[in-house]
Order: C-alpha cells, then structure tokens, then sequence
C-alpha cells in the first residue's frame, strides 16, 4: 500500500469520525455527561476490559488454526501479541491492521504475506457468517424490535437506484478481469494469487474442525460479555435482559464495519439508537456506549505497548 494512498485513508477517515461524533454528541451537555462519571461501578468495567484479553488470545489461537502445516510451529502466545499490535495499528491507520499482522507473521513465522493474507480473508469470511447468524438469531428472539430499528434506523437511509447497481457490477467485472488477465500474463502475480487463494481455501479444513468452530463460538460469547457486564456498571441499564446484550453485540458490530478509526460515531449511534428499544433514553445509551467503547480503546492502546515491546525484541533476536 503506497504511502500517499496510507496517508489519504486515515485522513478521510478520521474527518469522517470526527464528524459523525459532532453529529451523535451535538445536543449532549457534556459536563452532565462527564458528571455521571462519579456514578458508575467501575468494578464491571474493569471486569470488561479484563475480558477483552481474551477476546486477542482467542482470536490468536483460531487463526493459528488457519496458518498451521506440518513445516510449522505457531505460537498462540506470538499469534496473540502480533494480532494486539495490530489492532493497535488501526487505531491510528483504519484498515492497515491487516498488512501489519501478515508482515509481521512473516516477521516472527516461515509464513509469506500472501499466504497469511489468505487466511485473513477467509477469517473475515467467517465472522462475517458468524454476524449473520447472531443477527438471525436477534432477529428471531425480537422479531418486533429488529424490524422496527432495521426501518428507522437502516432503511430511512438507503435509496436504491438500479442504474448505481449496473455500475457496481461493471466495475466488479472489470476488476475480475482485470485480476484474470494478470494471473494469465504475470507469473509473479500468479505466484502470488496462489499463495492467497491458498490461504483463503485454508477454512474449507477446518470448517468442520471443532477446534476452529469452538474458538469461533468462545470469540463471540466474549464479545457479548465484554458490553453485558457494562450494563451493571450503570443503574439505568443494570436490569436489562441477556437479549438486550444481543442487540449491543449486533448493533456494535455493524458500527465496528463503518471504515472510520474505531468505528468511532457509528458505534456510538448505533448502540445508542438499538437502546431505545429497550426504553433507554438516547443519552444514556450514549453514555453507555461511550464507556463500553473507550474503556476497551483504553485496554487496547495499554496492550499494543506491551505487545509492541514484546514484539520489538522478538523480531530483533530472530534477526
């Protein structure tokens, strides 16, 4: 990824975040917001940040799971440090946690970047699958609910013009056959196709493998704890039900896909706006979706220190 293109991205990006947070905190008071500071139990926040390690470890086991062959030897305790420094990355460079993590298997690990990049892809493949399927099972739970926030909040907003469709498909088959004239003329490029697809064909072995899928399935429960027990540390929110967890989790979710730093502002609205159901009022769904989601930037920007020290000497000692 060229630099200019690096620097165009988290630009647009953070100017994108920083205007959808004027837009969800602009009729917020501020200093009544900091005041309810004095009146959370951050016993329960702490315990989610605590959580949230996990989350790293978890992830790091399940994509060794994807990388793994008889010539190597991951590490989950590696794995997990590189993943950490990552999602550090991105923080600051939305998107660019990727490339850092494959650079840096290739770093720590006999693993190529186009390999490892394949299995990042197949890895977004399945989560993608695994969202897909909580929110089924959201949209079965509070049928009512989803529908009425999937129509205020989603639908209001989309227009739909087949004209824009035609061109969405044009440019997908001019990129395909771009790609395919590359493979066909480039033997570096399909030396380095095949390594990717090779990554990427890599979750047709484990899809089955119950290893893969119990990790996948710990990895979600971990993110609904990691809001759940967030609710405690408020009053307003301390009753609210598991299916309530759900709903955070799946609105979280599509906020965390919104190409801004963090998925700072969509996060926010959408966690706030899915409260609202659940006879919370917007600002204090606001509040508790800021306290949910700077307490893990916090948890995180304290790892990737860590993470990046460790990493630092490791990489030097192999070189």
């Amino acid at each position: 990824m060229k630099t200019r293109n690096i620097i165009v991205n988290t630009v647009v990006s953070l100017v994108l975040g920083l205007f959808l947070l004027y837009i969800v905190f602009n009729n917020i008071d501020l200093n009544l917001f900091l005041e309810r500071l004095d009146n959370l139990d951050y016993s329960w926040i702490y315990l989610s940040m605590f959580i949230s390690i996990f989350e790293h470890v978890v992830r790091g086991y399940r994509w060794n799971l994807l990388m793994q062959t008889k010539q190597t030897n991951l590490s989950t305790y590696i794995t997990t440090h590189i993943l950490i420094v990552s999602y550090f990355f991105a923080l600051f460079i939305p998107r660019f946690n990727d490339f850092v993590r494959c650079y840096l298997i290739s770093k720590t690990n006999d693993i190529k970047v186009s390999s490892s990049l394949g299995t990042v892809v197949s890895e977004r493949i399945f989560d993608l699958i695994s969202l897909l399927i909580i929110s089924l099972l959201f949209f079965i739970i509070e049928f009512d609910l989803f529908t009425n926030f999937f129509s205020t909040y989603i639908l209001t907003n989309i227009s739909f013009d087949v004209y824009y469709l035609i061109i969405f498909f044009f440019v997908i088959a001019v990129i395909i056959s771009f790609l395919y004239y590359l493979n066909k003329k480039s033997d570096t490029f399909s030396s380095k196709f095949s390594e990717f697809k090779k990554g990427v064909l890599s979750v047709n072995k484990y899809y089955k493998n119950k290893n893969f899928l119990l990790s996948t399935l710990i990895l979600w429960i971990i993110y609904f704890l990691m809001g759940y027990v967030i609710f405690f540390s408020l009053e307003e929110t301390s009753s609210l039900a598991i299916s309530s967890g759900i709903a955070v989790l799946v609105a979280g979710s599509l906020g965390m896909v919104v190409p801004v730093n963090a998925g700072i502002g969509a996060y926010h609205f959408l966690v706030a706006s899915i409260l609202i159901s659940y006879n919370i009022n917007y600002e204090t769904g606001l509040f508790f979706a800021t306290i949910l989601h700077t307490s893990q930037i916090i948890c995180l920007a304290l790892l990737g220190i860590v993470s990046s020290l460790i990493l630092f000497f490791k990489i030097r000692s192999n070189g």
